[in-house]
């Protein structure tokens, strides 16, 4: 997968990543872990029924910091691994709502080819723009 850089030197996750994880659910996304310098958190926001949510009413926690890393995806993992890769990390983690996300990407897995699936989140990202 190709890694770009923002205008700050950070890397960027890939944009068509991005959108099928947000299509999987509005609180999913992806960090930069400087600490390896080579892989991404894939994180999962913490919902507004989660009771630390009070840590962070309380000023205890930072509000950009609510949410949990449910897995890693390497930086170099190829666009056609990365769904199986999320999928088996999705399962790994112990949470039912994150399960349920790994069934929902083996379903769409099963029924779209990969190109049509990156062509449709790339398209979506772009009609954003």
């Amino acid at each position: 997968m190709t890694v770009l850089l923002n205008a700050a030197g950070q890397p960027e996750p890939p944009t068509h990543v991005v959108a099928r994880l947000r299509a999987l659910h509005a609180g999913l996304f992806m960090k930069f872990l400087e600490q390896t310098g080579e892989h991404w958190a894939i994180c999962l926001r913490w919902s507004p029924e989660d009771t630390r949510w009070e840590w962070v009413q309380r000023g205890e926690t930072d509000p950009e910091m609510a949410y949990d890393i449910i897995g890693y995806l390497p930086m170099l993992c190829s666009i056609d691994e990365a769904p199986a890769y999320l999928e088996r990390t999705f399962r790994q983690y112990p949470k039912d709502e994150v399960r349920r996300m790994a069934d929902f990407v083996e379903q769409f897995n099963a029924t779209q080819p990969i190109g049509q699936a990156v062509d449709a989140a790339l398209t979506e990202v772009l009609d954003t723009l």
